[in-house]
Formats: C-alpha cells, structure tokens, sequence
C-alpha cells in the first residue's frame, strides 16, 4: 500500500505540474499573441533630415498610434541583410520593414523560413506570397512635382537635381525632375547627376557648387545625408533650393522655397495597420498623390515673396496630379 501510494502521489504531482506548465505557456503564447511587434532595418541614419528619418517618423507613429512594441537598426550593410532579418524574425516580429530596394533579396529569401513574419520591402516592385510586400510612392511624381517647382523659378533657364545612387527609385525621381521642368518652361535646361552614394554631403557640395557656376539658380536632392551638401552650397550663394522627401525649410529657411513631401512615414502606418488587422497582401502598393503620400509642403511664408502666380500654377498641377489628369509616367522624357 505505501508503493502504491507514493506512486498514486507522484502521478498527481506530475499532473499537477504538467497542468500549471501547461497553463503557464499558453498565457505567454496569449501575451506574445497581444503585442504587435515592428522592426525597421536602415541603410542610413535617422537624423539624416530625410529619407531614413522619414521611415524612423513611420516606426514611431506605428508605435505611439497601433500600440507596437518597436525596434530599428540603422546603417545595416548588404552583407548583413539577411542576418539582422533573421534575427529579428527569430525574436517575435510580427512585421519587418526594409528601407529600401537593397532588402528585397535578403528579405524574399529568409521569408521563406519564417511564414508566419510579414516583410516590406521600400522603394521596390518585389513581392512573394505569402509574406512578403513591396512598399513604393511614387517618385516620379515626387520628382516630377519638384521639376515644375523649379521650372517656375529659374530665371536663368538652367535648373539642378543632384541624387545619390543610380537605382530605380531615385533615377525616377530624376526623370520625373526633368519631365517637370519640361512641363512647365520648355525653354529651361535641366541637368541631372548621381554622385553615387548617400552619405558625401562633400561630393554634393561639390556638385552643386559646380552647376551654381554655370548658371543654376534652382536646385534640388534625392540624396538623402548627401542633400544636406546641396542644401549647404545653395545657401552660401543665396540660390533658391526645393528640399524632398521630408519638409526641410528649418535647415535653410531663406533659400529653401518649398519642400516636395514623399511621405513614406504615413505608407508606413497604413500597411501596418493592414497588418495588424489581419488584411497583409502580398504585392506592390504604389501611392502618390492621390492616395496622399506625395504632395507640397507649407511655403512658410514664402508666399508673400513669390508671384502668385508660381504659387497657383504648382498648386494647380498637384490637384491634377491628384485627381490623375496627369501621368507622369506617360509624358515624354
């Protein structure tokens, strides 16, 4: 009887064990559950007053609005891609961004190990059911939209858009640039460069500089860090600027006219919001300004200094562009 009994006690001490181990993992499982959990990977800094900054606004509304819990990693190299995609894969996020058309591959390949992660991708085409998307406003629009800007302005008929890296999103932003200019002052010339990279706000300087001295009174970035060496060049010489992808007059209020807002933070909270809601779809979102994430920002007084007709005329393209009375992609190069 002692045998069976110590043997009947350890059987339902074991039950009892198995019952509150049991219970213990399926509240963790439901806490894991509850939390929406975002990561972002960056190819550049998020002080960078533009394209990075803008996707690190994105993580924090989707923090402070969806209740995500978040993280980022800023100037993640090529080779470390699929790494730091895994490793967040690996501790819970439920969705991982990456910034950038270089994240594609990485992204597409660990996706498929982990089903149940949802990636996007910006600035790219890609997607792969069932998990990954690809995000993108439209920069030929962004572009396109500082192209009739400066074609307004110039008075010397000789505009300047410098860009960091030949890659599609910023080559559509160039060619929109000059498809802009064209639009609006078909007597300008407008000249285009790539100093191939992000972060040599000294090269674009140097750039900007060189195109001042032949004659351009109008300049404008797609070069993320690198723009804030445009930035600097124009305002050393009293030359009007047009800032992109983020509203950047603080850093050069009497040069920098208007901003053209490529608004990649709010691309950013709709898709998680999607997400989160259960209605993630793997394919390429494209939006511009008809779905309001391309568009001008405030001319911070800059009305009163300008021709009210320059402040009609691009205010009348962009409710054009809205309405899709224009494509941009259609007109001529």
């Amino acid at each position: 009887m002692t045998k069976r009994f110590v043997l009947v006690s350890i059987i339902l001490i074991a039950a009892m064990v198995f019952m509150f181990g049991c219970g213990g993992k399926d509240d963790s499982k439901t806490d894991v559950k509850d939390t929406f959990k975002v990561a972002l990977l960056l190819p550049g800094t998020v002080d960078d007053q533009g394209w990075n900054a803008l996707a690190y606004e994105g993580l924090k509304r989707i923090e402070s609005e969806l209740g995500a819990e978040i993280a980022f990693m800023e100037q993640v190299a090529p080779s470390d891609i699929e790494q730091v995609f895994r490793g967040y894969a690996l501790e819970g996020y439920d969705l991982i961004y990456g910034h950038g058309f270089e994240f594609g591959d990485g992204a597409m390949k660990v996706a498929q190990d982990f089903p149940d992660v949802k990636f996007i991708v910006t600035s790219t085409t890609i997607y792969q059911s069932p998990n990954v998307a690809s995000l993108q406003n439209n920069n030929q629009e962004t572009g396109f939209l500082a192209g009739v800007m400066a074609g307004l302005l110039t008075e010397s008929n000789y505009v300047g858009s410098i860009a960091g890296m030949e890659i599609p999103s910023i080559s559509d932003f160039q060619e929109g640039f000059v498809k802009g200019v064209k639009y609006v002052n078909k007597d300008a010339k407008a000249v285009t460069t790539f100093i191939g990279n992000f972060d040599d706000a000294a090269t674009a300087k140097e750039m900007a500089l060189s195109m001042i001295s032949q004659g351009a009174d109008v300049l404008t970035h797609a070069a993320n860090q690198a723009g804030l060496g445009v930035i600097e060049a124009a305002r050393e010489n009293n030359v009007y600027t047009i800032g992109s992808y983020g509203d950047q007059s603080v850093l050069s209020p009497d040069t920098i006219v208007v901003s053209i807002l490529n608004d990649m933070a709010e691309a950013m909270v709709v898709s998680a919001k999607k997400t989160l809601e259960g209605n993630f779809e793997a394919k390429h979102y494209l939006l511009g300004v008809a779905e309001g994430s391309v568009g001008l920002s405030s001319f911070h007084g800059w009305e009163k200094k300008l021709d009210q007709e320059i402040i009609d005329k691009v205010k009348e393209i962009e409710t054009k562009l809205a309405n899709k009375e224009i494509d941009v992609l259609s007109l001529p190069k």
